[in-house]
């Protein structure tokens, strides 16, 4: 009994370095050195981030739908979504832009030119090596924001630009 009780403390301890280990090697896929992109490339169809509701009405017009969030508890601001159909979607804190998303070819696109639909070999030639890599996924940052780039198959199918940990 005794040694099958220490079987699966052994078992237990391997299995609990082995979840360590993983998350060890995602952590390795961070790579602090490269991903710097200029701040200006922290941009999708003319938006950049801390731009005001107004300047982004003056571009797109009045968003299709608003979705009011209330009071951020983090934030400590109203929050919003604007809506823009289902493929272009902004997140605005006290009327300023926190982050931009769009998940369709609909010509949305940062920059560098960088769409849904471009091939990840144009955002590695665009960007270079990202900050970090999850996947297909690529994440840059900036000075002021990150640019988060999720590929499936070799193709980009979602571009978005937010606050980060930068």
């Amino acid at each position: 009994m005794l040694r099958t009780k220490h079987f699966l403390i052994s078992i237990l301890t391997v299995m609990s370095l082995m979840v360590a280990v993983s998350a060890s090697a995602f952590a390795q896929q961070m790579n602090n050195d490269a991903g710097w992109i200029p701040v200006d490339e922290i941009a999708l169809g003319g938006i950049v981030l801390g731009m005001t509701q107004d300047d982004v009405a003056s571009i797109y017009g009045q968003p299709s739908a608003v979705i009011d969030h209330g009071v951020n508890m983090e934030k400590g601001v109203p929050c919003s979504t604007w809506k823009y159909g289902e493929t272009f979607s902004l997140y605005l804190a006290n009327g300023y832009v926190d982050s931009v998303d769009t998940n369709a070819d609909n010509g949305i696109q940062t920059p560098a030119g960088i769409h849904v639909g471009s091939p990840v070999s144009d955002v590695w030639e665009a960007y270079g090596e990202p900050w970090m890599q999850r996947g297909e996924s690529c994440w840059y940052h900036a000075s002021k924001g990150c640019l988060f780039i999720t590929v499936r198959n070799h193709k980009v199918v979602d571009v978005c630009i937010a606050y980060g940990n930068d």
